[in-house]
């Protein structure tokens, strides 16, 4: 040790210099990041939603909320939306309707390589309350990047779809989802 080098209880300037040497390139590592962890959801909800008919349906009585679907990757993905909730209420069982063809599917579906659709509903099975509350969609992706995602939407209220206060859908988009909930053309 030379006499410049005075001996320091605690950690000496040589060490922090050392230690921040190897620091530089763990920051490096930590900046790179894949591009799926970069892009945006899925499933964006502007939410805005309508009540479907209660009892004159047979298969969904819930709601109808506003929503795009997006595949921002170069590879087709498979979502399956694993659950919804209105301010932690359960909506049940959830169906994807594409509103510009009027086609709907329930379960996991696919979304081909850099798609949008921007005219979705996803429709539920159940309503147990139309008040001001949170929406939230849980779901998975399978291809591209993988994993889970949860998104969710402050919804202002649920008005009956057949009604005009009902202004989440077009007429024609809301003859289309009546249609296929109670089944008249």
């Amino acid at each position: 040790m030379s006499d410049l080098e005075e001996q320091r209880p605690g950690i000496s300037r040589r060490t922090v210099a050392k230690a921040a040497a190897w620091s530089v390139p763990v920051v490096a590592l930590a900046v790179s990041t894949p591009a799926y962890a970069a892009s945006p959801g899925i499933i964006t909800l502007d939410g805005t939603g309508c009540k479907l008919p209660g009892n004159s349906a047979s298969t969904y009585k819930g709601y109808a909320f506003s929503a795009t679907i997006t595949n921002d990757f170069n590879v087709p993905i498979t979502v399956t939306i694993t659950s919804a909730t209105l301010g932690g209420a359960d909506l049940g069982g959830v169906a994807v309707v594409n509103l510009d063809t009027c086609q709907g599917t329930a379960g996991s579906f696919v979304i081909a390589p850099n798609t949008t659709y921007p005219n979705i509903a996803i429709v539920t099975q159940n309503a147990p309350n139309s008040q001001n509350n949170t929406l939230t969609l849980n779901y998975t992706i399978s291809g591209g990047p993988g994993g889970s995602e949860a998104v969710s939407a402050s919804v202002p209220a649920v008005p009956p779809a057949q009604g005009e206060s009902c202004s989440g859908f077009t007429a024609a988009q809301k003859l289309c989802l009546l249609s296929l909930i109670i089944g008249t053309p």
